[in-house]
């Protein structure tokens, strides 16, 4: 295992455990809950439907996975940090939904990926994070902590929908 003063990328600032998941922080800048520990590996939240279960999020280097599974074994945080950098990857817009208008990933640090979907609503665009209903009631699987990095993120994810699907109305 790496110890996690090693890992260049993305850091683990913060840990809770409730004895059935962790939620971690990273950078400082963006929290991801739900995560698993099980078989000496890490197994991220997923959304279950009754017949399908979609990924979330993705783990992008091997190194970060090894990092991530001896900070949460070893409840083991990191103070110092690197701005957390984003770009997106996957950028499917939809035509035929009314409420969602495309789906989109966005990788932080080229260490782990998030999907997300962009959604029209009566008050405009907006972004939908990782989220699972449990009990009723939906609970947040991504959150950010940095609400300057929020607002980038999502007004490049909406200014990039807004020009894209601009491009396929020309067309």
């Amino acid at each position: 295992m790496l110890c996690s003063s090693l890992y260049a990328g993305l850091k683990v600032t913060k840990i809770i455990h409730d004895n059935k998941s962790f939620e971690i922080v990273l950078n400082n800048d963006i929290k991801i809950s739900n995560i698993l520990l099980k078989n000496n590996d890490i197994e991220l939240p997923v959304y279950r439907t009754k017949n399908k279960v979609y990924k979330q999020f993705g783990i992008l280097k091997k190194e970060f996975r090894q990092y991530l599974v001896s900070a949460l074994c070893q409840n083991k945080i990191s103070s110092k940090t690197e701005k957390t950098a984003f770009k997106t990857n996957k950028f499917s817009i939809l035509k035929k939904h009314l409420k969602i208008k495309a789906f989109v990933s966005v990788i932080f640090n080229d260490d782990i990926e998030t999907e997300c979907r962009i959604m029209q609503s009566a008050k405009g665009l907006w972004i939908a994070w990782p989220s699972n209903k449990k009990d009723g009631v939906w609970v947040k699987d991504f959150e950010f902590i940095n609400k300057d990095l929020k607002k980038s993120v999502e007004k490049k994810l909406i200014d990039n929908y807004i020009f894209k699907n601009d491009k396929i109305k020309s067309k």
